[in-house]
């Protein structure tokens, strides 16, 4: 038997926004606005989709992201913060996630914000 998160407790909000890359942490770039993380901030969420001036950014519930580092974040309640190149890293603090599942191969975590 398999798990499923996908969808759980899901909530994604339409922002402005102007350079923002699909599946990137974000942060507020403004109101009503996101941007690209950039290294050490803590983001609000997820950007899943980007065009013409939007961006639908996942604020909670589970998603999948890239991380940076030799060694994937912890599994259990975790605090990342983005890094440099538009990935997720663990750090004394910053936004605390449930780390559910790590693949080492893809370099990705499924966590819930």
């Amino acid at each position: 038997m398999s798990v499923a998160f996908e969808g759980i407790d899901r909530l994604v909000v339409t922002f402005l926004a102007g350079d923002v890359t699909a599946g990137k942490p974000v942060v507020m770039g403004g109101e009503g606005s996101v941007k690209n993380a950039s290294s050490g901030q803590m983001p609000v969420g997820v950007a899943l989709h980007a065009r013409d001036g939007h961006a639908a950014v996942q604020l909670k519930g589970f998603v999948t992201v890239q991380y940076s580092g030799t060694t994937a974040p912890a599994l259990g309640w975790t605090a990342l913060v983005a890094d440099s190149v538009g990935c997720l890293r663990a750090a004394g603090s910053g936004r605390m996630c449930l780390v559910v599942t790590r693949d080492s191969e893809k370099k990705t975590v499924g966590l819930f914000l």
